[in-house]
Formats: structure tokens, sequence, C-alpha cells
């Protein structure tokens, strides 16, 4: 009898507009979809890979979750059995960022035994003069996040998306 596929939820979650769905499209089709509309309530999306270097197959289960306030009291359910946590801010808005940690507290709630990746968004919207936030400040969050890694990424023109996904499975399978 064949060994059984490792299977991994992954719950993606920040701020409304900060790009989680967009990035999710980038990853899963490797394109940018312009026309993506907010995310009301949860979406999910299923995804076949071979971990890094290896030729072990999981399968990822993907839960995209809304970002805005008014939908917090449906966002405990869909938690519940996750392994890993993408945290996603918006490079270009400061109160996305400052809201990480109300993200993690969220997610405590419900599961204790995580990984994560941090990733800051819409890395095409700025330069470096314009950085909102500092690379002091989120190595500083990444850590507090207990994060295993931090990307800065455009869901717009692909950088660093499959990097941060592949990094957060290759995190989970050895752990």
């Amino acid at each position: 009898m064949g060994s059984k596929i490792p299977f991994y939820k992954i719950c993606i979650v920040g701020n409304f507009g900060v790009g989680k769905t967009t990035l999710l499209h980038q990853y899963l089709e490797r394109r940018f979809n312009p026309s993506v509309t907010s995310t009301i309530g949860s979406n999910f999306f299923v995804k076949h890979l071979k971990i890094p270097n290896t030729k072990i197959p999981v399968i990822l289960q993907i839960w995209d979750l809304a970002g805005q306030e008014h939908f917090k009291w449906v966002r405990h359910e869909f938690y519940k059995g996750a392994k890993g946590i993408v945290y996603v801010y918006d490079l270009t808005r400061k109160q996305t960022f400052d809201d990480l940690l109300n993200w993690k507290a969220e997610i405590q709630k419900v599961i204790k035994n995580y990984s994560s990746v941090l990733v800051g968004n819409k890395l095409d919207l700025i330069t470096e003069d314009k950085k909102v936030i500092k690379d002091k400040e989120a190595e500083e969050i990444k850590m507090q996040l207990n994060a295993c890694a931090y990307y800065e990424t455009s869901a717009r023109i692909g950088t660093g998306v499959q990097e941060f996904f592949l990094k957060l499975v290759s995190h989970l399978y050895k752990s």
C-alpha cells in the first residue's frame, strides 16, 4: 500500500484590499487577474505540487479569507485545521502592516501550532524612497509573528509569489 500524500490547509489573511486574492490567482494560474472582486466570506482552492528539491507530492487547500472587519465572526471556523498562515499586508498602506498582530491574535484563539510567512504585497507600486515600512520594521514583525520568512511581492508582475508559497510548503513538510 502506498504512503498517504501530505495535505496542508493554508489560510491567507490580511486586511481588505492587500491583494490576497490576486496573489492566489498569480500563484495558481501564473497570471494577474485585474478584475478580481472582493472576497465575500471565504474562497478556497486546491493545488497539487511537489516539495521543492524532492519528488514528494503534497496537496494544498488554500483558503482566501475576507479581510473586512464585518467578516471577523465567520473567519474563526476557517482557521480550524490550518497548518499554514500567509500574513499579507500592502506595502503602500501602513495600517495594513500595523494590523498584522491583530490577525495573529485572532488566529491564535483557534489554532496554536502553525507555520507562517509574512508577505508585503504591491511591490510594483513603490520605489525605495516611497517605502512606508522599513526593512527593519518588517524584520521585527516577522519575528513577532514567528514567520519562517518575509517576502516582498507583486501579484501584478509575479515577483516572489511562487517563492513564498514554496518556502511555506517546505517549512510545513519539515515540521
